[in-house]
């Protein structure tokens, strides 16, 4: 078993991944793969050992792509023999999931590449139904939550979730509903002393986005306070600054990133006037010319 191995198994505890898909993760390794088929053959390998799980996408049409799962013996080779887990985190994927699978690897492989191309630190990661957000009586499982930690020390946490169109955006007694989501979320943020955003990916149709939106502008009760973030996820997918753009839209229709640039606060005039006088002396001084080669 190689470091490579266990950049592979910490992967795939994250999420189910195809081929290609930890093709374009492995950008975050320390050795990447350099092509789709070298990592098919490490990964039948390591099938082969009982470490990983592979079974087929069903897809339309000849040439369904496999995707991978960590096995129990790889996640105690990653978490320790002690390490726990429920069924679910080794058992197949359910045929009517598969779509909603597939597209949270994707959103979750591109945040991870984008942030290492970026400088910024992904911490705090929970995959699909590992966090249990308790709100009085009621409960979330987000579909993924993670951090991201820029190199200035600022903080950014967040909760994804996907809309599949499969839930309703209104109604108060469906328990799946975005209006149930959206109440409970603003319910949380305001209990908690951290700041976080929900990101809303939806995968299919894009109009959906703005139905969400417009709910969660009529619903919050605190309009002002920037809780929802949404886009569709050919948008994400297509952003290669997609932390730091503003590619993101919120509730009240303005663009928004994960990671905003910060903005240089001005020079007060005597300070900018102190500072290019201390900046001219230095470049008009003996001393600092002294030191060019001759």
């Amino acid at each position: 078993m190689t470091d490579r191995d266990l950049e592979v198994f910490a992967a795939l505890d994250q999420s189910p991944l195809t081929a290609a898909q930890l093709l374009t993760l492995s950008r975050t390794f320390e050795r990447p793969f350099t092509d789709e088929r070298r990592v098919r053959e490490r990964l039948h390998l390591l099938t082969a050992a009982g470490r990983v799980h592979r079974a087929p996408y069903a897809t339309a049409g000849q040439g369904a792509p496999n995707y991978y799962r960590l096995s129990r013996l790889g996640h105690q080779l990653l978490h320790g023999s002690d390490a726990e887990a429920s069924r679910r985190h080794f058992g197949a994927v359910g045929l009517s999931h598969q779509h909603h699978t597939r597209s949270l690897a994707d959103v979750i492989v591109h945040t991870m590449v984008t942030a290492h191309a970026s400088g910024i630190r992904v911490a705090g990661f929970y995959p699909e139904n590992a966090l249990h957000l308790q709100i009085g009586d009621e409960s979330l499982y987000p579909d993924c939550a993670f951090q991201l930690l820029p190199s200035d020390g600022r903080q950014f946490s967040f909760f994804v979730e996907l809309d599949n169109s499969s839930e309703r955006v209104r109604s108060a007694k469906s328990f799946d509903s975005w209006e149930r989501k959206l109440k409970l979320y603003e319910a949380l943020q305001d209990q908690s002393p951290t700041r976080f955003r929900v990101l809303v990916v939806t995968t299919r149709q894009s109009e959906r986005l703005r139905h969400i939106l417009d709910a969660a502008g009529s619903l919050l009760r605190n309009p002002q306070r920037s809780l929802i973030y949404g886009i569709h996820l050919q948008d994400f997918l297509a952003q290669p600054q997609a932390l730091t753009a503003p590619c993101f839209t919120d509730h009240r229709r303005q663009p928004a990133a994960l990671v905003p640039i910060p903005c240089r606060r001005p020079m007060p005039d005597a300070a900018a006037k102190h500072w290019l006088r201390s900046r001219s002396a230095a470049t008009m001084s003996p001393a600092v010319f002294s030191t060019i080669p001759g």
